[in-house]
């Protein structure tokens, strides 16, 4: 109930000071912003193992922002971006031009290696970029998992055909030149034959 009072209280005071809508909505969500932030910032510290914590790493980057900003960015003629027309036409249409690199371009793979950096300097201080850089080293090394016995005609190579799984092809059969007496025989069609010849 308290603070349902108090939040009242702020909003009639927001609008009497304020003129628009639109600063009311501003100053609301920058209060809550403010009430949240320490709540945030305690619970992923919490969960955080490293001995520098996450959002003093955060806040040490956000210090100066735009040198991060701008390493990361990447000049369009650097870079052919699908669907996009060469760089005569479109500066004809008026666009900016930027000097230092287009804000839509970004590569922030520097920036995932220097955190991936600092993490192995917190984990173990005295191997500091060897580690790293022994890391990077074996990505590159990486073997394809490759059969070694199918050379040499080691192993059969072969593909299975679904539809003809378990399909055997007819083969002939060699009849003995005895098989029709002994069928004769042993059916009595010998005697069948003899009875209606006479």
């Amino acid at each position: 109930m308290v603070i349902l009072d108090r939040s009242l209280r702020s909003i009639q005071k927001i609008r009497q000071t304020s003129d628009g809508e639109e600063d009311i909505d501003w100053l609301r969500i920058s209060e809550m912003q403010k009430r949240i932030a320490p709540f945030r910032n305690k619970s992923i510290d919490k969960w955080q193992r490293k001995t520098q914590n996450i959002s003093e790493q955060v806040a040490a980057y956000m210090r100066d922002p735009t040198k991060m900003v701008r390493q990361m960015q990447q000049r369009r003629s650097a870079i052919g971006v699908f669907g996009d027309v060469p760089e005569s036409t479109s500066n004809a249409k008026g666009e900016e031009t930027h000097p230092d690199g287009d804000p839509e371009l970004l590569n922030d793979s520097e920036f995932y290696q220097q955190l991936l950096k600092e993490f192995f300097e917190n984990v173990d201080p005295s191997s500091t970029e060897t580690t790293f850089y022994a890391l990077k080293r074996l990505q590159t090394k990486k073997r394809k998992i490759v059969d070694r016995r199918a050379s040499k005609s080691r192993k059969i190579r072969y593909t299975v055909h679904e539809k003809i799984v378990n399909f055997m092809a007819p083969r002939p059969m060699n009849i003995p030149p005895m098989a029709p007496k002994v069928f004769e025989n042993l059916f009595g069609l010998k005697a069948q034959k003899s009875s209606v010849d006479s």
